[in-house]
């Protein structure tokens, strides 16, 4: 689902956005559905089981299926309500559920030793970023500072790559709106995530890639100390001018 403030992709039970710290109302939403359902289902079954008494037994059994019936529409309901959008792909999460502790150990080496893209290729080619099993929580939030990271060093190395190719003419302007997309996006999610107190066993992690991130920038687009620090304050389309201004010659 889609932030209302920032209009990042989060999922459906972060009660606040990890980009922005906006508060997620889906999230308020299923907890109050959730509640209902306990107070209705709850009242449902006093009600069934307290007109069973007087009866037979069979009465008696018919009334308690009745109540689990009725449990189990009212939560497929919910359910459905707040996951319609989920598509798992089924054979991926099992295999990810079954070396989650295999994946976890590979997953926490890329981060010790740098290799923040290796890590984020890792996770996708398992379906650890989109269905990370439980073992995964503790990386949940520098996933969301190293996802952005990755985004921006492809996109970047994509531009520079085939900036002087007559047929990425097209591609390039999309190409740069993209990665200014993604470079505001990753100083978004590095401003919430290097105070969160999850993140103490990683904030190392999120300075490197900060530093990693403006490194590229430099070595890429050419600019001093100066220039990289009036390009990372400009919005998102006068990063695009520049960098327009850059690899077309402008």
């Amino acid at each position: 689902m889609i932030c209302e403030k920032c209009n990042r992709e989060i999922g459906p039970e972060e009660l606040t956005c990890p980009y922005c710290g906006h508060e997620n109302p889906f999230a308020a939403k299923h907890s109050q559905n959730m509640k209902q359902f306990k107070r209705t289902y709850q009242k449902t079954k006093d009600e069934v089981l307290d007109s069973a008494k007087n009866t037979s037994e069979l009465a008696k059994k018919a009334a308690i299926l009745i109540v689990l019936v009725i449990g189990c529409i009212i939560m497929s309901v919910i359910s459905s309500y707040n996951y319609s959008d989920h598509d798992p792909d089924e054979e991926i999460r099992r295999d990810a559920e079954k070396n989650a502790a295999i994946y976890v150990s590979q997953a926490q080496d890329y981060l010790k030793r740098g290799e923040y893209t290796e890590y984020m290729s890792f996770l996708y080619a398992h379906e650890l970023q989109n269905f990370p099993p439980q073992e995964f929580d503790h990386l949940r939030h520098v996933n969301y500072v190293v996802s952005e990271y990755y985004e921006c060093i492809r996109h970047m190395e994509e531009i520079v790559l085939r900036s002087d190719d007559p047929e990425y003419f097209d591609g390039l302007d999309s190409d740069i709106k993209i990665f200014c997309m993604y470079a505001n996006g990753f100083y978004e999610v590095y401003e919430v995530q290097k105070e969160s107190e999850k993140n103490k066993e990683y904030l190392a992690c999120i300075e490197d890639m900060k530093t990693e991130l403006e490194a590229a920038m430099r070595t890429y687009f050419s600019m001093n100390d100066d220039e990289l620090r009036e390009f990372i304050a400009a919005s998102e389309a006068q990063k695009a001018v520049k960098l327009e201004e850059i690899f077309r010659h402008e």
